[in-house]
Parts: C-alpha cells; sequence; structure tokens
C-alpha cells in the first residue's frame, strides 16, 4: 500500500465534473490531483498543460501509468480501471506510485 501524499485530491464523480475535469486550470501544482471516478479511458484534448495519469482498479491498484501525456491525446486505460488519477507532469516519478501499488487516499 502506498500513501499517496496528495494533499488535495479533488473528485470528479458526476458528469459535468468529469466532462470538465482539469480543462478549467492553466496548470497543476505537485501536491494536486484530480480523481476522475468512474473512467475507462481519458482525453486531454483542450488541456494547456502536460499530465501524469494513474489508472485504478475499484480496490486502488495501480493498473497502468502514463506519464507526460501532452495536451491534444487520447489514453485508453487498462482492462479493469475503475478510476483514474491524473497529476502533475513529472508527479508519478515524486511520489514513487509503480504499477501493482495499492493507493491510499486521505
Amino acid at each position: 500500500m502506498l500513501q499517496t501524499g496528495l494533499g488535495k485530491v479533488k473528485v470528479a464523480d458526476r458528469f459535468l465534473s468529469r466532462l470538465v475535469g482539469l480543462l478549467n486550470r492553466s496548470s497543476l501544482d505537485l501536491d494536486e490531483a484530480l480523481l476522475i471516478t468512474p473512467c475507462a479511458g481519458i482525453h486531454t484534448v483542450g488541456m494547456r498543460f502536460p499530465i501524469d495519469l494513474v489508472f485504478i482498479d475499484k480496490e486502488n491498484k495501480v493498473l497502468g501509468v502514463r506519464e507526460s501525456v501532452p495536451p491534444n491525446r487520447f489514453r485508453r486505460a487498462p482492462k479493469g480501471t475503475y478510476a483514474v488519477l491524473e497529476l502533475s507532469d513529472g508527479n508519478v516519478s515524486q511520489t514513487g506510485i509503480h504499477l501493482d501499488d495499492r493507493l491510499i487516499f486521505d
């Protein structure tokens, strides 16, 4: 299990909040993240900055990681994905998140 170490994890669990995601942001601080749930894939169309992605299942087990996803891209989630954690570019390596970790959110 891995404590995420993120201070501000916003949950996007309604249609509008999932639709908007990070589109209304110009950046994301290192202690911030967006947890999109449920989610089977994401896009960065219209975003203004690159992000790291962590694909997790219903038990918060990491199924996949994509780092430095630039704007205007699409990423499919690995089979079994229930949610996607969006982090600032480079934050996956700083937090030490790896495949098969089980994340704990405060």
